[in-house]
């Protein structure tokens, strides 16, 4: 009886078991992107995220562990899979503020953090960021 409760017990935990192990596998892979060769990033990028594919923890790790690396692209290629799934929305909601920067939410803060990009000579970043921002809202005359 007891070999049969064990290999129950087993089968129950395979599941969680194998979606943990892939995740692991996928942190690993993530650092290895960091170090891979140009050439090699592309394949390492889209295998992290067959990984952890239909699997929203492990998806929340991978936009994490991307963002800690530094690597915006796989991170946001991870939070639309995330979005994909349905799930964890708070998760996904504090990660996308995560990857997209942290901006301003007031015309007033964007007008004065485009004109200290101006200030420091990054021309063309305070253009496209003015830019964002007029779009977003498009009436409001401190980004005229």
């Amino acid at each position: 009886m007891a070999p049969i409760v064990a290999v129950l017990l087993a089968l129950m935990v395979m599941p969680a078991w194998r979606r943990n192990f892939r995740t692991k596998q996928a942190r690993k892979r993530i650092q290895d992107l960091s170090n891979a060769p140009p050439e090699q990033r592309e394949r390492l990028r889209s295998e992290v995220l067959r990984l952890v594919e239909g699997n929203p923890f492990g998806l929340v790790v991978v936009v994490e562990e991307a963002l800690k690396r530094g690597n915006r692209d796989l991170a946001r290629d991870g939070l639309s899979s995330l979005d994909a799934t349905g799930k964890r929305r708070d998760e996904a909601r504090r990660l996308r503020v995560k990857v997209s920067g942290d901006r301003p939410t007031t015309p007033e803060a964007e007008a004065l953090a485009v004109e200290r990009l101006r200030e420091a000579g990054l021309e063309d970043v305070a253009a496209e960021r003015l830019r964002t921002a007029r779009q977003k809202w498009p009436k409001h005359p401190s980004l005229r």
